[in-house]
């Protein structure tokens, strides 16, 4: 699927994990935030995806481009050693991920622990939930089991840039339009 797709599906999850629970508006805007770095990071072990290039932040100041660079370069090494579609793409390893990221952010303030493992967590499970849904599967058991999973039978499963795609972004957009209108209305 494509960085947007990610990114829209994990917003609007942030969305729905934030009016089931309740949470205030700075909550829900953190959440969904956090959301969409999480639905870059199992894509981490692909050099050149969307969260190994500079944002236009860094393109317009050095210093935040510098700071930026050596933020990536775990990444980039990271890419080079390990396959796409790997350990990023096992569901217990978005487990580990929101946990550390959720006990770090407590480190710092532990009012943002729940805005970071929520977001984190559903925009990195619905990334994998939603590269499942591709011809090509991901191994959401691992390292239990190397098999792929796909979520979709064989003739229903989604190309990367189809119209299907196409269809469910606009279906995830529609559904969060929908949650922030019965929350918040």
């Amino acid at each position: 699927m494509k960085n947007v797709t990610h990114e829209t599906i994990g917003a609007a999850g942030a969305l729905a994990v934030c009016a089931i629970a309740g949470a205030d508006v700075l909550t829900t805007a953190g959440c969904v935030g956090v959301s969409v770095l999480g639905s870059r990071l199992p894509d981490a072990d692909q050099h050149g995806s969307k969260i190994h290039r500079a944002t236009r932040l860094e393109r317009r100041n050095p210093l935040v481009c510098l700071l930026g660079f050596i933020a990536r370069v775990p990444l980039v090494l990271f890419a080079v050693v390990v396959r796409h579609r790997g350990a990023t793409h096992w569901l217990s390893t978005g487990l580990a991920v929101t946990v550390i990221c959720g006990v770090l952010a407590g480190v710092g303030d532990a009012v943002l622990v729940l805005p970071v493992a929520a977001g984190l967590g559903a925009g990195y499970t619905l990334h994998l939930l939603a590269d499942a849904c591709t011809p090509h599967g991901v191994p959401l058991l691992g390292p239990f089991s190397t098999r792929k999973r796909h979520l979709l039978p064989k003739g229903r499963r989604i190309p990367t840039g189809s119209r299907r795609e196409t269809v469910v972004c606009l279906g995830a957009m529609c559904v969060a339009g929908l949650l922030v209108a019965l929350t918040w209305a």
